[in-house]
């Protein structure tokens, strides 16, 4: 089959989002034995101006993807929070190909308003959308013509290469990561709290006033660095919605400490996560693991290779193809199969 991702490659960052889920469905995707043409809709905005995205780039980027299409004649379009592409230039694209299938791969949280507004718009030109938010909440977004239906963040052996579980050297032992607390101020609360609880522990708290954000090879770092990782969402009231730190943490052999509000638990067990209720809980666990450094390692490794094994990219863009063109599952997925549709 040949396929065309429209999404956020970044090449604009020189290849500093190498573990960028785009990357890893496009990966998945091809080692399922198709044939991928990666298509980054804002670099290719860039090229019409110097100074960033404008009037000139948008509609550049849209005949770009139309003249790709009109020479690949992809049978499946995936769009990757490709927000530089029209509707009318879906429709165009659909006109030229009437058996293309459209689906949409959405990140973002349904917290987030312009996620939301996002998936309405799409749901116009789309037949389905992916979203990594799974339950009732979804029916929402369903029209007679579009459908929806979760995924999980996939892990992917050739990104997610560490083995923190391996090692008892880290010099530190517990990781969190934001982009800054500005945001959400209430997640550089909860760090200090944790910090202040437990104050044996040796902390890498990154997006903090003190310790800013990091991305690319300096990620990578952080989490090698570090004995156990906290996925702290913005939100844990949404089934399954996790940002993709839970395949990065999980999937470089942290022990990933993840609310048991997120269901999470409902898939994994506690020989594999270090799951919590509240903070009582997760900072008694943390003791107990600072205190148990094998038993950290044993949990950390089964968590490791159970998210591998359940949300490799491999399984994740199967998924992504079988529902898209309406084949029955060729196995039993670990997470909620479930298509919202009318």
């Amino acid at each position: 089959m040949r396929i065309v991702v429209a999404g956020n490659y970044n090449e604009k960052r020189a290849g500093a989002n190498f573990y960028a889920t785009v990357r890893k469905l496009t990966n998945g995707f091809v080692r399922n034995g198709h044939l991928v043409m990666p298509f980054s809709d804002r670099d290719v905005a860039r090229e019409q101006g110097r100074f960033g995205i404008g009037r000139a780039g948008a509609g550049h980027v849209n005949r770009r993807l139309l003249e790709l299409c009109e020479n690949f004649h992809p049978d499946l379009l995936v769009l990757f929070h490709a927000d530089h592409i029209d509707n009318d230039t879906i429709r165009s694209i659909r006109q030229m190909l009437p058996v293309l299938r459209v689906a949409v791969v959405s990140l973002d949280a349904l917290f987030l308003s312009e996620n939301v507004e996002r998936i309405h718009r799409l749901a116009e030109v789309a037949d389905l959308t992916f979203i990594t938010t799974a339950g009732e909440r979804l029916r929402e977004f369903v029209t007679p013509t579009h459908r929806l239906a979760f995924i999980p963040n996939p892990a992917d052996r050739s990104v997610e290469t560490l083995e923190g579980f391996a090692c008892d050297d880290q010099p530190f032992d517990f990781l969190c990561t934001i982009g800054t607390e500005r945001t959400t101020p209430e997640r550089g609360q909860t760090m200090r709290e944790i910090a202040a609880r437990v104050p044996e522990a040796r902390y890498a708290f990154y997006g903090l006033a003190e310790r800013p954000y990091v991305y690319g090879q300096a990620y990578f770092e952080a989490i090698a660095s570090a004995r156990m990782g906290l996925n702290l969402n913005r939100s844990d009231d949404y089934y399954l919605y996790s940002s993709d730190r839970l395949a990065q943490y999980a999937g470089n052999g942290l022990l990933v400490f993840v609310s048991r509000s997120t269901g999470y638990d409902g898939i994994f067990s506690d020989d594999e996560f270090a799951f919590y209720r509240d903070i009582d809980e997760l900072t008694g666990r943390l003791r107990y693991f600072l205190e148990n450094d094998g038993e950290r390692q044993r949990v950390a490794r089964n968590g490791h290779a159970r998210y591998h094994a359940l949300f490799s990219e491999r399984l994740v863009a199967r998924f992504v193809e079988e529902v898209t063109f309406d084949r029955s599952l060729s196995g039993d997925y670990a997470w909620p199969t479930e298509i919202h549709k009318i």
